[in-house]
This record gives C-alpha cells, sequence and structure tokens, in this order.
C-alpha cells in the first residue's frame, strides 16, 4: 500500500457514498470542531466500534461478560490479526478463511509455538503472510500426492530471510504398540 500525504505513517483510501444531509453533518462536524472530515469519521468509527464486542454478553448466572472488541485482535501485520481473529470461535468465518485456518493449523509449526495453536510466531507469519495465497495453492495441488509440500516451501522461504525454519515435518510422538506390552525384556 502506498503512503498518502505527509503523516508518516501509512494510510488507506476509503471511498463512501453518502446523501447530501450525511455529507452536511459531517462537514459541520469538521468545521465546528476545527479537525478534517477524516479526523471526524475515524473518531467517530473509534467510537462506535469501542462498543462493539464479540461472544456471549452474559455468564451463566446472567452476569455481563466484557467481550473481546477490536483492539483484542489488532496487530499492525495483516497475518496475525486475522489469525487472532481465527482464535476466537465466535468469529464468524467464510468457506475461504476455514481453508486458511485448518491450512495453519496443518502447518503449526510456521505459525504458532506450539500444536495447541495458542501464541503465535510473529515473526514467521511477517515474512510467510505475503505469500500465504501461494502457500495454500501448493498444499490444494499437493494435498494427496506430497501433504509437505506447503511446508518445505514455507522453510525454504524462511531459510531464504536468513531464519532458522522450524523442523518440518514436525516430530510425531512415538504411538502406543502391542509390542510395547511384551515382559521379554
Amino acid at each position: 500500500m502506498a503512503a498518502e500525504g505527509t503523516r508518516g505513517t501509512k494510510t488507506q483510501s476509503l471511498s463512501l457514498r453518502l446523501d447530501p444531509k450525511t455529507k452536511f453533518i459531517l462537514e459541520f462536524m469538521a468545521r465546528i470542531k476545527g479537525q478534517s472530515l477524516t479526523t471526524v469519521v475515524e473518531r467517530a468509527i473509534n467510537a462506535a466500534a469501542a462498543d462493539v464486542g464479540i461472544g456471549p454478553k452474559w455468564d451463566d448466572e446472567g452476569e455481563d461478560i466484557d467481550q473481546p472488541n477490536w483492539t483484542e485482535f489488532w496487530d499492525p501485520n495483516e497475518g496475525v490479526r486475522t489469525l487472532n481473529l481465527f482464535s476466537n470461535p465466535y468469529y464468524p468465518t467464510t468457506f475461504d478463511e476455514d481453508e486458511l485456518r485448518a491450512f495453519t493449523i496443518n502447518h503449526w509449526p510456521f505459525f504458532y509455538a506450539s500444536s495447541s495453536h495458542g501464541e503465535l510466531k510473529p515473526d514467521f507469519i511477517e515474512i510467510l503472510w505475503p505469500n500465504i495465497e501461494r502457500y495454500l495453492q501448493i498444499w490444494r495441488e499437493n494435498v494427496t500426492t506430497n501433504r509437505l509440500a506447503a511446508g518445505e516451501a514455507m522453510k525454504a522461504d524462511l531459510s531464504s530471510a536468513g531464519v532458522e525454519a522450524p523442523d518440518w515435518p514436525p516430530k510425531i510422538p512415538k504411538l502406543f504398540s502391542p509390542t510395547d506390552l511384551d515382559d521379554d525384556d
């Protein structure tokens, strides 16, 4: 995304269609407060968003519960934001988002600190996320013939970025087998 203006931070454009009355209200507020239209809109959005939460509003006894709002999920990195949202079971997802979540869980060493999918690996995500669609495509194309292909691609990209990649595939603990019951030892 290209930076706009000279604020020193990256911004994004948003085009809106407003009826004449709403546009007048915004211009009126901006003039009276001595603010730009952008500042008025940003502050109104922030004020409204503070009251929007996700998940149950009450516990089993009918007591209010603090719902997480956007501040619980925000991160400058898009991949971290996305995975933060996916971690909340009340966040409504699409089919594509469900597929992406399944991909990150199947390839957890690249995105999470453990197989419990709790703590994220932001440094890995920052490197990998710009190419997430490519990794997903590799996974889709190879899921029945080489389930490790997308992981190998991510491992190579991390190594190219000078980052020590995780062990891939992850080591699977030895499973119990009937031979473990032999008394011959």
